[in-house]
C-alpha cells in the first residue's frame, strides 16, 4: 500500500490533537536564527541538519546552518532532584535516583529515563531535596588509587578507595581486597569513579531540565532526545540547545585591545569614580543562555583583536533610551580602519527595534566600533546623571567556521 503525503495540515492537526490529550512530549518552542530573527511553535523534530517548528499551522524547517538557538518551553518538573551525576566530559545530570544495568548508566527521573554508557559517569551523589552540591566533594583523595565509595558516618564522610563493581536499588556491590562487597545503599553518599577527564564530543551545549551537557549531535522528536549517538534521555526534559555555543565568540566578553572614552566634559573622565562609569562595560543577560549587552558612551572608540578564522561580526544595535526620545548618536564599525557599517541612531531609525548589523571580517585583523556624539545636538550626553546617547550591543558575536 502507497503511503500519502503528510501535508503542513495534517501534521499540525496531528500535532494539537496530541498537545489537547495532554501528550507532553510535545514541546512549546521558539527557534531563535542567526540573522536576529525567529519563529514560535510546537516543536516537531531536530536532526543533524534541521530543525522543524509547526507554526500558525505551517511547518517550517531551517538549516541547523542558520540556527542560533532553540528554547523549549515545557512545565516545570513533576518531582524534585535526589541525585546528581557529573560526566567525565563536565556535562551534568540529575533526577531521583541512579542505577548500573551491565556497562549502562541510568539517571531515573519524573518523565522516565536517562541512559547514557557507565564509562560516561563520574560521579554520582544522593542529596537531600533543594541541595546544589554535595559538601563531601570537597574532601576527595586528591590522587585515589581507585574508585571511591563515600560512605556516611556520625562524625564525617569516609572515603573507601575501592572498585564500585555494580550500583543497585539496595546497594552498591565494591571489590576490596579482591572480595566483593554490598554496601547499603542508605549508608552511602556517593560515588566517584577513577576515569580520564574526557573533551567534550562538540560545542552545542544543550540544556535540560536539571542538567547541561555539551554535544557534537542532537536529535530530537515526541519519542526522545538523543546526544551523539549514545546519551538517551525522554523529550520533555530538553530546555534549550545553542549552537551558536560552538561557532561564535561573543566580542562582549573579551577585553578590548585598546579603547578611547571621551566623555562631552572630557575632564569627567580623569574624576576619580566617573572614568569606569564612561568606559564600555558588559551586562550580562537574564539568564545563562541569553546574550549579554555591551553598554558603550559617546564618544568611545573600542578596538578588538578579531579572532583566527572569523567570517562574519552579528549584531544588534539600539539607544538606551525610551524610543521617543529625541538623543541622536553615529555609531560605527570598521574592519582594519575601513568602514563597514555606520548609522546614525535617532528615534526614527530605532521606531522599529534594533538595527541589524552584519559584516564579512574574513581575513581582518582589528573591528573598531565608534560611539559619537551628532554635531549641534546639545540633548547627547549632556547630563551626566542621565547619558542620553548610550549604546547597547547584543548578539554581538563572530562565527567560526
Amino acid at each position: 500500500m502507497r503511503s500519502r503525503p503528510i501535508t503542513a495540515a495534517a501534521v499540525a492537526i496531528t500535532l494539537f490533537a496530541a498537545a489537547a490529550h495532554g501528550d507532553e512530549s510535545l514541546a512549546d518552542a521558539r527557534v531563535e536564527l542567526a540573522d536576529g530573527t525567529g519563529a514560535r511553535g510546537m516543536l516537531l523534530a531536530i536532526d543533524e541538519e534541521t530543525v522543524t517548528l509547526v507554526a500558525e499551522g505551517e511547518r517550517r524547517s531551517w538549516p541547523l546552518a542558520n540556527v542560533r538557538r532553540v528554547v523549549s518551553e515545557p512545565a516545570g518538573r513533576a518531582a524534585a532532584a535526589t541525585v546528581q551525576v557529573l560526566l567525565t566530559d563536565g556535562g551534568e545530570l540529575t533526577g531521583t535516583d541512579f542505577l548500573q544495568e551491565g556497562d549502562t548508566g541510568v539517571v531515573t527521573v519524573a518523565e522516565g529515563r536517562i541512559v547514557l554508557p557507565l564509562e560516561r559517569v563520574r560521579s554520582v551523589a544522593w542529596m537531600a531535596a533543594g541541595a546544589e552540591r554535595p559538601a563531601w566533594r570537597d574532601g576527595l583523595p586528591a590522587e585515589p588509587a581507585g574508585d571511591v565509595v563515600v560512605v556516611r558516618r556520625e562524625d564525617g564522610p569516609e572515603y573507601v578507595e575501592c572498585a564500585i563493581a555494580g550500583v543497585g536499588a539496595e546497594s552498591v556491590s565494591v571489590v576490596l581486597d579482591g572480595e566483593t562487597i554490598p554496601v547499603n545503599r542508605a549508608k552511602i553518599l556517593g560515588l566517584e569513579w577513577l576515569r580520564e577527564p574526557a573533551e567534550p564530543a562538540g560545542g552545542t551545549v544543550v540544556r535540560i531540565a536539571g542538567g547541561r551537557i555539551q554535544a557534537g549531535l542532537v536529535r530530537w522528536s515526541a519519542e526522545g532526545l538523543e546526544i551523539d549517538g549514545s546519551l538517551r534521555l525522554p523529550a520533555p526534559l530538553l530546555r534549550s540547545i545553542d549552537y551558536a555555543a560552538g561557532r561564535t565568540v561573543p566580542l562582549a566578553t573579551l577585553p578590548p585591545e585598546r579603547t578611547d572614552v571621551e566623555p562631552f566634559f572630557g575632564s569627567l573622565a580623569a574624576v576619580d569614580g566617573l572614568a569606569a562609569f564612561f568606559a564600555p562595560r558588559f551586562i550580562a543577560g537574564p539568564d545563562e543562555d541569553s546574550p549579554g549587552t555591551l553598554l558603550a558612551r559617546p564618544r568611545t572608540v573600542a578596538t578588538w583583536r578579531v579572532p583566527a578564522d572569523s567570517r562574519r561580526f552579528r549584531a544588534a544595535v539600539t539607544r538606551d533610551v525610551p524610543v521617543s526620545a529625541p538623543a541622536r548618536v553615529e555609531f560605527v564599525v570598521a574592519i582594519d580602519g575601513r568602514e563597514s557599517f555606520r548609522r546614525r541612531l535617532d528615534a526614527a531609525a530605532v521606531e522599529d527595534g534594533p538595527i541589524a548589523i552584519d559584516c564579512d571580517v574574513t581575513g581582518g585583523r582589528r573591528l573598531t566600533i565608534t560611539v559619537d556624539f551628532v554635531a549641534g545636538d546639545i540633548g547627547c550626553g549632556v547630563r551626566l546623571a542621565e547619558v542620553a546617547a548610550r549604546i547597547h550591543l547584543s548578539l554581538w558575536i563572530l562565527d567560526l567556521p
